[in-house]
């Protein structure tokens, strides 16, 4: 798979994810040449091989909700609860501000969203064979919850710090095929 994309639908990327390993003849690989963020990083976490270009780079898995990153939208309240509790005159003023981004049931969903991104990327990288279940979890939550922004950059080198080494490729011929197709569709 060629795959270029600052994410999307984090349960889309888990089901086509489970489509291309169910699909391919003996193994999925991926092939980045510049970026795949958020749910796109959860579609090549679960392939077989990742190839990652010199100027390739995986992100965190950053579910959105109405446009704002969810555990952001789950970080501001709990920054904002001790003002308002310092403060009780200001909870009218903070409710009427939140009520216009975000509806009660998407700030509920936030927390959710990201729990489940969490148990996505689990689900595909117990099935890797140096990853114990503890291991899978540690890497999954990590990739949700320690990069603070949805454009961190997650080069090879950090990724295979990070993911391992063993299934994450940078001078291989599909990259370089993925480099050649990537300078014919951007630049043509």
């Amino acid at each position: 798979m060629f795959l270029i994309s600052n994410g999307g639908s984090v349960e889309a990327a888990y089901k086509i994810t489970k489509l291309c390993k169910q699909f391919s003849d003996s193994k999925y690989e991926v092939i980045i040449p510049r970026h795949a963020k958020s749910a796109a990083t959860l579609v090549a976490i679960g392939a077989d091989v990742i190839h990652i270009g010199p100027l390739g780079e995986l992100g965190p898995i950053d579910p959105q909700v109405g446009g704002l990153p969810a555990l952001g939208v789950k970080r501001a309240l709990e920054i904002i609860a001790p003002i308002i509790a310092k403060n009780p005159k200001s909870s009218e003023l903070f409710a009427r501000y939140l009520g216009s981004k975000l509806s009660i049931e998407q700030i509920g969903y936030c927390d959710r969203v990201s729990e489940s991104a969490v148990q996505y990327a689990e689900r595909l990288l117990v099935k890797k064979e140096d990853f114990t279940e503890t291991d899978a979890h540690r890497r999954a939550w990590e990739l949700v919850h320690e990069y603070k922004d949805h454009g961190f950059v997650i080069d090879v080198e950090e990724a295979r710090s990070h993911l391992g080494g063993g299934w994450i490729e940078s001078d291989s011929l599909e990259i370089k095929f993925g480099e050649d197709i990537y300078e014919l569709l951007h630049w043509h």
